[in-house]
């Protein structure tokens, strides 16, 4: 494209210039803009957007089936950027073990060919993978015709025998072999002379990441709030602010997995840039785990989370799609028709998929197992064991919507990611389950402005990319949607997308969804 003089344009064949639009968007002060209607993508960068209309020169200056030039009215449609979900696991199939996924590689090949079209159905053009532990996977993404750009944290940091380690029963010496965070001030773990820790330092970690074109460094803090007797390690405050200042060095964000009061006070007294999680776990004592009204404390550390502008994401889904495993909703849901492929639904409705649902029932069991004590004292509060679990679920999901709110009014600096696919449940489907994220915030009384912002331009900026997306400006990527409602004024326009443009490509919603393989 060639500039005669300012505001004229002399554009090429693969030129498309959209007029009369309401363009929204938000700058890196976080002030939303709407008072745009003109735009010019050249190629996969947007050349301009602005409310006066450019003076266009050259041949081209109509619709042109063949692929010249093309002027597109859009009038009475919104165009807003991509939407960014910067908390997915891309490796995970929702209802498949890592069993099933052997026993059923059609399931597993047919999943993969839809997976970036799902994501892109529901208008999210970039994604970030916190623990890309299957590079090969995400390799195989980025070969389809249509896809998301995909950043990762590379894979997940973690200290010897923490919680993920002992969880998954991992023997020593896979434990050894990987590229564990040598944590020098815990003395409660040891290690053979065969082990070269000078290997496993800050520094040498986030070398590695590097390696793994990393954006940025994900980790975890789990306490015995998760309603288990502790028996695993957590990272001491000094090796995570070693982490920290190595990874800011090489300009990388931390993201620190935390559910509980304990945790996230760990994640604000070493200044980590993201916390990953809702507060859902307020205290250990049993005869408090249904409370629901937000303690001091808890206040206030929240509000110096907001103060510091730690990033914060809620991620409603990872229990809300808890809860639907357990009714079962989803699986008639017509809108997961658009996400996953009909034999996959399919196979969803067989027996095969009920050890999810088996797994959530036996966790009141596990509990009794492990914490005997614990489930002694909270069991005597409920009629069963049932009614104990659905009563807790409620409370928590509750304190989800009761935190964000909170954070909310306090300006925090929310970030919107929807944890899917966690754990390989089904009831996290790519794509949908983070239009169903942006419904949970919105129930819980958060601001379309506030939406709108933690799903664009908040996130770029956290993760050092607000120079390629996350707003409408000169020079970006040309991700955007075109929307047919105004997303400043109902939750609903996110499902009202009618063309997504990925890198200056339009393409019809209809094309993306999984009804199309049938």
């Amino acid at each position: 494209m060639g500039c005669n003089h300012e505001n004229s344009y002399l554009l090429l064949d693969d030129a498309i210039y959209f007029k009369n639009a309401t363009i929204i968007t938000a700058n890196q002060h976080g002030e939303i803009i709407n008072n745009q209607s003109h735009l010019i993508v050249q190629s996969d960068s947007i050349v301009y957007v602005g409310e006066k209309a450019p003076q266009i020169k050259g041949k081209y200056n109509t619709i042109d089936v063949k692929g010249k030039y093309n002027t597109i009215d859009v009038k009475g449609k919104y165009i807003i950027p991509g939407l960014i979900d910067s908390h997915v696991h891309l490796a995970n199939i929702p209802g498949l073990n890592f069993k099933q996924r052997k026993n059923n590689p059609e399931l597993v090949s047919v999943y993969f060919e839809q997976l970036p079209k799902s994501f892109l159905y529901y208008g999210f053009t970039a994604l970030i993978d916190l623990n890309n532990f299957a590079p090969n996977i995400i390799d195989r993404i980025n070969t389809a015709s249509f896809k998301p750009d995909i950043y990762t944290c590379g894979e997940q940091v973690q200290v010897m025998n923490d919680f993920m380690m002992e969880m998954e029963e991992l023997p020593l010496r896979h434990r050894y072999q990987s590229s564990f965070l040598y944590d020098s001030y815990n003395e409660n773990v040891e290690f053979p002379d065969s082990i070269d820790l000078k290997q496993h330092t800050p520094r040498k970690v986030i070398e590695n990441l590097g390696k793994e074109n990393a954006i940025c460094v994900k980790t975890l803090y789990e306490d015995e709030t998760t309603g288990f007797k502790k028996f695993w390690e957590s990272p001491t405050k000094h090796i995570m602010k070693e982490l920290i200042d190595e990874a800011h060095n090489e300009n990388l964000p931390v993201i620190l997995h935390a559910t509980s009061f304990e945790g996230q006070s760990f994640a604000e007294s070493v200044d980590v840039d993201i916390i990953a999680h809702g507060m859902w776990n307020w205290t250990s004592n049993p005869k408090e785990l249904e409370h629901t009204k937000l303690p001091k404390a808890h206040q206030d550390l929240l509000k110096s989370i907001s103060n510091k502008k730690i990033g914060y994401q809620p991620t409603f889904r990872t229990l809300f799609a808890e809860d639907d495993v357990l009714t079962e909703s989803l699986l008639r849901d017509e809108e997961m028709k658009n996400v996953l492929p009909k034999i996959f639904i399919d196979w969803l409705h067989t027996e095969e998929t009920q050890w999810i649902k088996k797994r959530l029932l036996n966790r009141i069991n596990f509990i009794k197992k492990v914490n005997p004590e614990l489930y002694k004292q909270a069991r005597a509060n409920f009629e069963s064991d049932e009614e104990m679990r659905q009563k807790l679920t409620e409370a928590v999901k509750k304190r989800l919507e009761i935190i964000a709110k909170f954070l909310s009014d306090n300006n925090a600096n929310l970030l919107f990611g929807s944890d899917g696919v966690a754990m390989n449940m089904y009831t996290n489907p790519p794509g949908y389950n983070g239009f169903l994220e942006l419904t949970h915030w919105d129930n819980a009384g958060i601001s379309l402005e506030t939406i709108f912002k933690a799903v664009t331009i908040n996130n770029a900026k956290a993760f050092n990319l607000i120079d390629e997306i996350g707003s409408i400006k000169t020079g970006k990527k040309a991700n955007l949607l075109i929307l047919n409602k105004n997303p400043l004024e109902d939750i609903n326009a996110y499902n009202s997308i009618e063309t997504v443009i990925v890198k200056g490509r339009l393409i019809d919603r209809v094309l993306l969804s999984a009804q199309n393989l049938e």
